[in-house]
């Protein structure tokens, strides 16, 4: 009995001693896979056209990985259309390798409801990378709007339902989701007004033909800062260092109402973990930064510092949450 219980001893440290090395051996591959990472160009494909918010992140972001790996070339590529689906689509065909990435934003979870049918699958074909900022909703509106503060517009508001206007860059896009939460959380009706795109709605609410809208702060800063627009409330815990004259939701009294965007990283599903790794520790190094900081802040934007399994969590996190706002609004594609 006491030999066999030796025997049977010594075997398991022998295995044990095995599966160490094993793992040893495993973990040193896995580091190899990102030893010489980049070795050629990276594509960084943009769901959206040149000169909008998400085309800034990408080149900032390919500015600053550029300083921090000396020789590296990180080639921006813009191929909008679609709610970003196009550009999606192009990066769950490539090799996971690392070289061709996706600047993703928070309005890429809705399109698994929006769409009867994708060329890829919205939580099986990305892997999460890194969250490169955060970015409030702001309620902001044009000349047409008289009242001084949010708490006259809310009260006007509340006495003729559905006669103020608010546009959004299309059915089921940040802007009017957050436009639907607000009208859910306050009671107020607000009459939607979708367009092709957020150009024409801004030009429309600029010369007075619609009244608001819950944009995205890098799309209305300048038009604010200049006087063209006015912040009434924006998303976020505190207020944004750019607009410090603007409350938060919270401080108006419209309580658990924080709509905010993220801007990201992903990579095709099956990317090596240590190549993911690498890119998650120097995106978040870079973006944090003070010139990062700096760049992110002349678009309204804060740097974050999310792993890559934080990242999975909030991207699933806001796939079922919008999901559930799409379904009860009856949301479709335009």
């Amino acid at each position: 009995m006491e030999t066999s219980l030796m025997t049977f001893s010594k075997r398991l440290l022998r295995w044990a001693g095995a599966c160490a090395a094993a793992l040893a051996c495993n973990a040193a591959m896995a580091a190899d896979d990102a030893a010489d990472y980049p070795a050629r160009p990276i594509t960084l494909l943009v769901g959206f056209p040149a000169g909008g918010p998400a085309d800034q992140a990408a080149r900032i972001l390919a500015d600053r990985l550029q300083s921090a790996w000396h020789g590296a070339r990180i080639v921006v590529e813009n191929r909008g259309g679609a709610n970003g689906t196009i550009a999606a689509a192009a990066m769950t065909k490539a090799a996971p390798d690392g070289y061709t990435l996706f600047l993703v934003t928070r309005s890429h979870v809705n399109v698994k409801w929006l769409y009867k049918t994708l060329p890829f699958d919205v939580e099986k074909d990305f892997q999460p990378v890194a969250v490169l900022l955060t970015m409030p909703n702001v309620l902001v509106v044009g000349p047409s709007v008289k009242e001084k503060d949010y708490a006259s517009l809310a009260r006007d508001i509340a006495a003729k339902p559905d006669t103020f206007t608010a546009f959004s860059s299309g059915n089921g896009s940040d802007p009017h989701l957050a436009l639907a939460e607000f009208q859910d959380k306050t009671g107020l009706r607000i009459r939607h007004i979708p367009y092709k795109g957020g150009a024409q709605g801004m030009m429309d609410m600029l010369s007075g033909r619609v009244d608001l809208s819950f944009a995205t702060l890098g799309t209305v800063m300048a038009q604010i800062q200049q006087g063209k627009l006015r912040g009434f409330a924006i998303g976020g815990e505190a207020r944004n260092p750019q607009l410090p004259d603007v409350p938060t939701f919270a401080e108006v009294g419209v309580k658990d109402f924080s709509p905010q965007a993220w801007y990201g990283v992903m990579a095709p599903a099956g990317t090596p973990p240590a190549i993911v790794a690498k890119l998650n520790r120097t995106i978040n190094q870079v973006m944090n930064t003070p010139e990062g900081r700096k760049q992110l802040a002349q678009m309204g934007a804060l740097p974050a510092r999310l792993s890559p399994q934080e990242f999975a969590k909030l991207y699933a996190h806001d796939i079922a949450v919008n999901g559930r706002l799409i379904q009860e609004l009856h949301v479709g594609v335009d």
